[in-house]
Parts: structure tokens; C-alpha cells; sequence
């Protein structure tokens, strides 16, 4: 249903593809990775019934154009490092060069996703031994659109300083180190943006067939609010416009940007439109999503336990791939540190349902990233954070035995004044990163949580207060911007986490 779908999938050509030659999408390009394992869908645009032959690794396979588009599968293929050429013959020929077979993954979501490798602690050092031939990159740019696109601005780059020193640096960790251990040819297709809510990543038809809706799923009135938001600094915005022009025109420094001026409608479903669209079928193993910090306030925060698996489910859908492999990016504490123990916190919110995601989505895993935290959300070391990453994918992805996760909340018994807490993902055991467990506040039946004493018995935690006689739930790094401290000994914390299902007040 899905390649029927892109062959009338409503979208502007471009007047290469009106032309009666034959064409490929961007993703076809020199350097170019190609999927092991499945088969490889290729495709382009050509005339009404022109005849379209596909050559590649010993396989000739032919089709013919309808309503200007075209596509044919590969069959499945084993890796190959040697570089082969992809011919495409129409009414003329393509040849696509060097290209090789291997591992091909998707990382993508806002800003700490979108970081770039020169940016984060250690990442100079690591653009400048960055080449690596087989390595490839495919960079999407900031792409944003009110209606579906064929095709992306992109093309394939070879991994080395120059492709490097702006690209996701944790994708980058995570993929160049993957391609070590696997021993075959990676190709990263990088397509984050930072400031984005997940609204934006998400087709109109998969939002508008929610059962339960709000105005952030609408993109006629969010692109109406911005339109309006817009008008109203309108007059600032064509100041500074004059303002830049009579810098420029003097040889000055150009003025700063005022604050307050909106940038590019970047809302519902423009990302999705502008940067996924164009990218399916293409093959992939997996997608590592790091998304969440612009959903993460106290009730805007509300629709993500609905979306989030969701969009899980379309791009399964987009890509034909029920078991696609997604890692899932547990959103970094941020913001003010935390001093009140009943803190309504959006960003906890968000975890929350990163965290069940994760236990409920088959074929997915959980990337905690709880000891990055920083007061700024764009914390510098993601190297870790990318090495949790690989280790979780090649669990998840290529079958590995190992423990890639931290704890896990499991069950709550209460005995007298105390609260006992099992987990999963224990791993060789738990451990406090310090003089002894922080994080923990725990409630009676009045609901008033205050900070709790715990300690580590076993492959359990307990927890009490001598200001709580009866107690009815525990919370664990229930905050914007906790202090923290629980890991298990493989040196992964664990996520936050809490035993009740009390609705949280806007």
C-alpha cells in the first residue's frame, strides 16, 4: 500500500523530473549506502510509459513509468565494501557511483539530536580523525513545507573533516562507531531539527485520524496563530530589515536580531512534509528518535503519551517495516534545579512516556541520558549518550547479549512506614553514584510528597520519611532538573519514574 501511495502521492516535479529523461531521487547518489538483508526499493521520475531498467551488484530488474514516477526493488543483498556503480536507463542513462552495501540508519529529532559533533566536549578531535571511506553521510537540510515533497536538497558525503564538523554529534558517535564494530559499510541519514514539537513530524492524515484531537494536531490553526503572531511584530521585523540594509549599504556590522521575532513556521506536519516524506522506502535497519523538549511543558505536554507511539507506528507504516528498530531518547533534565518535591515538571512528563513507549512498543529501546543533565538544555558531552546508544542498538538491532539499559521501575509493596521498590534491567546490581541515594520523594494519602531517605537493599530500594506514616506512592527524579544518583553497575542510571497514575494539574 505504501509504495501505491507514493506513486500518486500528490507533489510539485521539479521541471528535471517534467522532463521525458529518466531521474532518481537525491538519495541515489554517488557514495551512496545500501541496506543489507531486505530488499531495496530505488526510484525516480520519467516520462508517461517510458521503459526504466535498474542495474546493481548482478541484478537487472525493469519497470515502467506511470503518472511519472517509476520504482523497482533489489532483492535482498550481502554486505560488500567494494565500491559498484547503480545504472538507471530510460530514455537516457544514469550511472551512480561508488556505492556500497551495509548497515543504513536514520537519526533524527530536535536539537540535541541536530548538535553539531564540532560543538560537544571532544568533538573537535573527533572531525579531525573523522575520514573514513566507509562511512557515508546524508545530511537533510532544514526543510520546511506545508504539503508532501518527492525529493530532498541532499546528497551522499563521504565521512571526513569537512562533511563532519556540522553533523549530529551523537549520531555521529553512534554510527562511526557502529560501523567499527559491525566491520560494514554504515550510511547515516541525519534529518534534525532543532525547536521542533513532534506535531511537526507527523503527517496531516495520521493527525487528523486521532480519536482524540487538540489544536497543536490542526495545522490550520497553528499555522493561523502563527500567521497571526506573526502580523503582530511585523512593523519590528521590517525595521530591522531596513536596518540590515543600511548596514550593509554603509559597510557596518549588521544590527542584531530583536528578540521576540518568530522564525520560519516550522508547526504541524511541515517537518514531516519537507524532510521524512521524501526519504521513504528508502531501506534502513533502524531510526534513533531524540525528540521531546519542545512538548515538554506542563500541559502542552499532555498529547505526547498519544503521539509518541504514534508516530512509532506511521513511519513503521510509511517505511513497510512492522519491526523497524527505534531508540528511543529519553529527553535530559534541564532548566532550574530542583527544590520542591511536589514540582509539577513537563519535562518529566515527557519521560514518562519515553519510558512506557519503550516497555510497551515491541522492537524499541530506551536511551536514558539522566547524568547528562545541565541547567542548559543543549548539554556538551554526547559522546556517552551516543555510546549508550550503540550499545542499545546492537542489543536491539544485530542480537548482542548485554545489559543496555538502567533501572527500571517493576513494583511497589508497602511494609509499615516503608516503601519497597523493584526493578528490571538490574543488571550486575544497583549502585549510588555517592554518599547515598538522592531523588526519591515519597507521599501518604493527603498526596504531599517530601524528600525521602533510601538506601539500597539487594536488587532493592527503600524508601521512607519519619514524615510519612502510611505511605501510598514514591517518585523518582520527578523534575525538571533533579538531583540524582541511582545506577546499575554497568554505569547506566536509571530512569525517573513513578508508582502512581494521579493526573497532573496544568
Amino acid at each position: 500500500m505504501k509504495i501505491l501511495k507514493f506513486l500518486v502521492l500528490g507533489v510539485a516535479l521539479s521541471a528535471q523530473q517534467m522532463q521525458a529523461t529518466v531521474s532518481v531521487n537525491n538519495l541515489f547518489t554517488d557514495n551512496a549506502v545500501f541496506q543489507r538483508g531486505i530488499e531495496v526499493p530505488v526510484w525516480g521520475w520519467a516520462a508517461e510509459n517510458e521503459k526504466v531498467s535498474v542495474e546493481f551488484n548482478g541484478q537487472k530488474v525493469e519497470t515502467t513509468a506511470a503518472n511519472g514516477k517509476w520504482l523497482v526493488k533489489l532483492k535482498p543483498m550481502k554486505e560488500n565494501a567494494t565500491p559498484q556503480n547503480l545504472t538507471v536507463k530510460g530514455e537516457n542513462t544514469i550511472t551512480v557511483k561508488n556505492i556500497l552495501i551495509g548497515e543504513v540508519w536514520i537519526c533524527s529529532g530536535q536539537s540535541n539530536m541536530e548538535w553539531a559533533l564540532w560543538k560537544s566536549e571532544g568533538g573537535e578531535a573527533a572531525v579531525a580523525n573523522s575520514t573514513n571511506p566507509n562511512l557515508r553521510i546524508f545530511n537533510v537540510p532544514h526543510t520546511v513545507k506545508m504539503e508532501p515533497q518527492s525529493n530532498v536538497n541532499a546528497k551522499w558525503v563521504l565521512s571526513d573533516p569537512k562533511s563532519t564538523k556540522t553533523v549530529s554529534s551523537i549520531g555521529y558517535w553512534f554510527l562511526s562507531k557502529l560501523q567499527k564494530e559491525l566491520g560494514v559499510p554504515v550510511g547515516f541519514v541525519s534529518v534534525a531539527f532543532g525547536g521542533t514539537v513532534i506535531e511537526s513530524w507527523l503527517s496531516k492524515e495520521v493527525l487528523e485520524a486521532q480519536p482524540k484531537k487538540d489544536k497543536y494536531m490542526d495545522v490550520v490553526a497553528m499555522k493561523a496563530e502563527y500567521d497571526a503572531n506573526a502580523l503582530k511584530v511585523k512593523p519590528i521585523r521590517d525595521a530591522w530589515e531596513r536596518a540590515k540594509d543600511s548596514a550593509k549599504i554603509n559597510k557596518l556590522p549588521a544590527p542584531p536580531q530583536p528578540a521576540g521575532l518568530p522564525s520560519e513556521f516550522k508547526g504541524t506536519t511541515t517537518i514531516y512534509n519537507g524532510e521524512i516524506a521524501p526519504l521513504y522506502p528508502y531501506a534502513v535497519k533502524g531510526i534513533a528518535w531524540y525528540q521531546g523538549e519542545s512538548n515538554a511543558y506542563v500541559g502542552r505536554a499532555n498529547n505526547y503519551n498519544q503521539l509518541l507511539p504514534v508516530l512509532v507506528q506511521s513511519w513503521r507504516k510509511d517505511w513497510e517495516r512492522a519491526d523497524l528498530p527505534f531508540l528511543i531518547f529519553q529527553i535530559t533534565p534541564n532548566r532550574k534545579p530542583q527544590t520542591d518535591p511536589n514540582e509539577l515538571s513537563g519535562i518529566t512528563l515527557v519521560q514518562e512516556v519515553q519510558l512506557k513507549a519503550s516497555l510497551q512498543i515491541p522492537n524499541t529501546a530506551l536511551v536514558v541520558t539522566m547524568d547528562a543533565a545541565d541547567t542548559d538544555v543543549h548539554y556538551l558531552k554526547k559522546e556517552p549518550i551516543a555510546d549508550r546508544a550503540l550499545n542499545a542498538a546492537m542489543v536491539l538491532a544485530y542480537g548482542k547479549k548485554a545489559e543496555y539499559c538502567g533501572p527500571i521501575f517493576k513494583s511497589m509493596k508497602i511494609d509499615g512506614n516503608k516503601a519497597i521498590i523493584e526493578f528490571t534491567h538490574l543488571g550486575k546490581g544497583l549502585e549510588a553514584k555517592g554518599d547515598k541515594l538522592e531523588g526519591f520523594v515519597i507521599c501518604g494519602a493527603d498526596k504531599n510528597f517530601v524528600f525521602a531517605d533510601a538506601k539500597i537493599d539487594g536488587k532493592k530500594i527503600i524508601v521512607s520519611s519519619d514524615k510519612v506514616t502510611a505511605p501510598v506512592a514514591v517518585r523518582y527524579g520527578w523534575a525538571d532538573y533533579p538531583k540524582v544518583n541511582l545506577f546499575n553497575k554497568e554505569g547506566i542510571p536509571a530512569s525517573p519514574f513513578r508508582t502512581d497514575d494521579w493526573a497532573i494539574a496544568k
